[in-house]
Formats: C-alpha cells, sequence, structure tokens
C-alpha cells in the first residue's frame, strides 16, 4: 500500500501519521529509544499491512497477471494504483470526506518534532506542501506520483508510462481493492488488539 492508504490507518496523531511513513524512508531499528510508543505502534502497523498486502493471494494473483515491462515493478505500480481506488471510494471506507481527512493528515506531519532522517523529513514536508493526498483520485494525480517514483529510481523503470496500466486494467483493479481491503481493515484491528494485551 501508498501513502493513503498507510495514512488511512493512523490515528491522525503527528507520532501516528509519520509512523505510518517511516519504514519506507528508514529502518525502524534506527529509531532511538526516545521514540513514543505511538510511533513505535504505528511503525508496526505499517509492516502488518505491507506484509498482509505483500502475501495476499489475489494481490499476488494480479500483480502476476501485469504484462512486462509492468510485471516486474507490478508491487510498487500497485501500490500507488490501490490509492487511487481508495481515494475514488473514499466515502465507502471513511467517515470524513477525503479532503477534511487530508488535512488532518497535513497539520499532523507539520506538526511533527520525533525522530526523522532527511528522507523521512523531505517526505513529510512535500506531503504537508504539494498537498498530494486527494490527488490520488484523479488520473492525473497517479500519473504525477509514478513519474515522481521513476524519477527518484536507481534504475531504469517503466513507472512513467504505468499510469495505462490503470486504463486497462481499472475494473480488475478495483474487483480486487474492493475484497481485499475489508480483510485488510481486519488484520490492521488484529494487530492492533493484540498490541493492546
Amino acid at each position: 500500500m501508498n501513502y493513503l492508504a498507510h495514512l488511512y490507518f493512523s490515528d491522525l496523531t503527528p507520532d501516528g501519521c509519520v509512523g505510518q511513513l517511516l519504514p519506507d524512508c528508514m529502518p525502524p531499528r534506527q529509531l532511538p529509544e526516545s521514540a513514543t510508543a505511538t510511533l513505535r505502534q504505528h511503525v508496526h502497523l505499517h509492516q502488518v499491512i505491507d506484509r498482509f498486502t505483500d502475501h495476499h493471494d489475489q494481490v499476488l494473483a494480479l500483480r502476476h497477471s501485469f504484462e512486462p515491462p509492468f510485471r516486474r515493478f507490478s508491487g510498487v505500480i500497485l501500490d500507488v494504483l490501490f490509492d487511487h481506488i481508495l481515494a475514488r471510494t473514499w466515502s465507502d471506507w471513511h467517515d470524513s470526506s477525503l479532503d477534511a481527512f487530508s488535512a488532518q493528515v497535513y497539520t499532523a506531519l507539520a506538526a511533527y518534532r520525533g525522530p526523522e532522517n532527511e528522507r523521512l523529513r523531505s517526505l513529510r514536508l512535500a506531503l504537508v506542501r504539494h498537498r498530494w493526498l486527494p490527488g490520488y483520485g484523479t488520473r492525473e494525480g497517479m500519473a504525477r506520483a509514478l513519474s515522481s517514483l521513476d524519477r527518484r529510481s536507481r534504475f531504469n523503470t517503466p513507472l512513467a508510462t504505468a499510469v495505462q496500466v490503470l486504463d486497462q486494467r481499472h475494473d480488475d483493479i478495483s474487483a480486487v481493492f474492493s475484497q481485499f481491503f475489508p480483510q485488510l481493515q481486519a488484520e490492521v484491528r488484529r494487530a492492533q488488539a493484540d498490541g493492546s494485551d
């Protein structure tokens, strides 16, 4: 899952929002002892979300169905496209509007004062500055996100043109997401319950 989906599972506190982003930017083992329990809990939830997604049968089948040259990068592409489906169907999953939710996220990210490396700081401030989250619901927003991933990659990738996967496979991706996401919600609830023991 990408930024929007991870932030969906945050508690909208500064440490909760950053905890959902941190594992993509720095190894969690580098967290200092001073890191709060909330930050650590959300780092753990991020890992639960990634592990569940990466091993989900329907998600794996969808990834394997991608045609070359996109198959090799199908995990990254699908993470971003799932954010698109989540943004487009947001009212099915959340009581607040996507704009209201995003505003709360931006406020929380701007207020964060905990541990971070330069990569995490850059991402946090870019999310606040550029207001990316609602844009995930548009084709143009997806194209921007995928092009940005392509520019940051150390490899030669087809990510800049991967928005065509959305054009070609929108219905398939939506169908898998609609079955997968409630299962992910249940998995997160289980992890939260286990962590509160």
